[in-house]
């Protein structure tokens, strides 16, 4: 997945910011009372864990100052990452105090103990975590940040490392307490639900619980990245799935990055901001703030979707059924069929056989492969902070903030067919040469005479 996909997310949102707080300053310029410096936000999330004995805060502050002075003599940034991700665990646990019973003082000592093992074995030129079968926790340096972050892998036994595995995204639920060092304790401990046979399983952290968006989304990106690197993983068959706030976080980046999974399964979870959060037009927040919906609802996106397989699931009795409902009708407005599993008499989780027969249609999927450049692609966006789909690149919109749309069609060799709304500019790149082509552009016809008019502003 390329590094420019996190860079053009971070620099929208901190475009957004600026634009926002403008907005407020703009505000603030019209009230003649003066400005109130802004009060301090109440933490909420993770909550303030039990306190830490005096004894208890001097041994693990101790160890830390050991470690990490050990640690600045490591100069690769890979390994350095990896050893990190467990002393920013600790020091973020002692300082905003994120131990919710005596038993995780415990885990704050793992941590630097598996710190230490990793600080042994790279002094003897070794880090046999790279080439270790089961669960392996592992960490990357973020683009955001610079920060060390870190994710949990799943290796089958006997795993062939010379030979390109299926990759599976699983994108966890919230959890209120679930931080750093609790993250990265239950990755070293515990499998999970997911485990399909001959495949890596990812599990990225996504910053605590941000819904997978903002920098969470980032993340995910970022560390398939990492993945990629390390392991020869087989970019046509990436799986995205989730449950839960997981599964908003399936929704959402299976239907903003489309073009990069085989499948996308999103369970439960949130697709929406107004119907989720039950939100009357009389409880609706400013324009501005309903336009910026658009950045992230899922309905908007529906048709990027099609450029994927798509198995939503939901329990019969689960609230969050509310999620593939709306969805259904997105896929029923544009003409199409939604796959939606149902676990019979469940609630807010995985039924079973309702999970064996998801995991069943997506290995087929994955046995199938993704066609990385298919000849029918089909995009759709409100901003251009998410403008490409395989070969389609938009590069200008005729007006921010509204639905527009992109069908583009091989039809012949080197014709196409492109239909567009709301696009003043595009970037076509299909699987061949496009000086000579032909491209009926929304009824008009162009003929490509050098290689820089792909670049072709839409007929007036």
């Amino acid at each position: 997945m390329p590094r420019s996909l996190s860079f053009r997310c971070r620099s929208f949102t901190a475009l957004l910011a600026v634009l926002l707080a403008g907005a407020s300053l703009a505000a603030a310029a019209d009230d003649p009372s003066p400005l109130q410096p802004i009060p301090p936000i109440p933490r909420l999330l993770p909550p303030e864990g039990i306190e830490i004995p005096p004894e208890v805060r001097q041994r693990l502050e101790g160890r830390l100052a050991a470690t990490r002075e050990r640690l600045e003599q490591i100069e690769d940034r890979v390994y350095k990452a990896d050893i990190e991700v467990f002393t920013k665990a600790v020091e973020l646990a002692l300082h905003h105090i994120e131990f919710y019973n005596e038993k995780d003082f415990a885990k704050a000592d793992w941590a630097l103990d598996v710190a230490n093992d990793r600080l042994e074995s790279l002094a003897s030129r070794k880090a046999p975590w790279e080439r270790t079968s089961g669960l392996v926790v592992q960490g990357y340096r973020s683009e955001i940040d610079s920060s060390a972050q870190p994710y949990g892998l799943v290796i089958p036994e006997d795993h062939d490392y010379g030979k390109a595995t299926p990759l599976y995204v699983w994108l966890h639920g919230r959890g209120d307490k679930h931080t750093d060092l609790h993250f990265l304790h239950e990755r070293a401990h515990k499998v999970g639900q997911i485990v399909p046979p001959e495949a890596i399983v990812l599990h990225p952290f996504g910053r605590h619980c941000v819904g997978w968006k903002h920098a969470g989304e980032v993340d995910v990106l970022e560390a398939i990245a990492s993945v990629k690197r390390r392991y020869k993983i087989d970019a046509d068959r990436v799986v995205l799935i989730g449950f839960s706030m997981g599964g908003a976080g399936a929704w959402h980046l299976g239907a903003h990055y489309a073009e990069n999974w085989v499948a996308v399964s999103p369970g439960a979870g949130f697709a929406e901001t107004a119907r989720y959060q039950k939100l009357s037009p009389d409880k609706f927040p400013p324009p501005f703030e309903q336009k910026l919906w658009g950045l992230y609802d899922v309905p908007g996106y529906v048709r990027n979707l099609f450029n994927t397989n798509v198995i939503a699931y939901s329990g019969e009795n689960d609230k969050q059924i509310q999620a593939a409902r709306v969805m259904e009708e997105a896929y029923a407005a544009e003409g199409r069929t939604l796959m939606h599993l149902i676990g019979p008499g469940v609630e807010h989780k995985y039924e079973p056989r309702a999970l064996e027969d998801l995991l069943r249609r997506v290995e087929d999927f994955v046995k199938e492969g993704r066609k990385s450049s298919p000849r029918k692609v089909t995009w759709q966006s409100q901003t251009l902070a998410y403008a490409r789909m395989h070969w389609v690149r938009v590069l200008s919109l005729e007006e921010h903030w509204q639905d527009a749309r992109v069908d583009a069609e091989i039809v012949g060799p080197k014709e196409l067919n492109v239909i567009t709304k709301n696009v003043t500019k595009l970037r076509l790149s299909p699987p061949f040469d496009m000086l000579g082509a032909t491209v009926h552009l929304d009824g008009a016809r162009v003929v490509v005479s050098r290689r820089l008019a792909i670049q072709m502003p839409r007929p007036l």
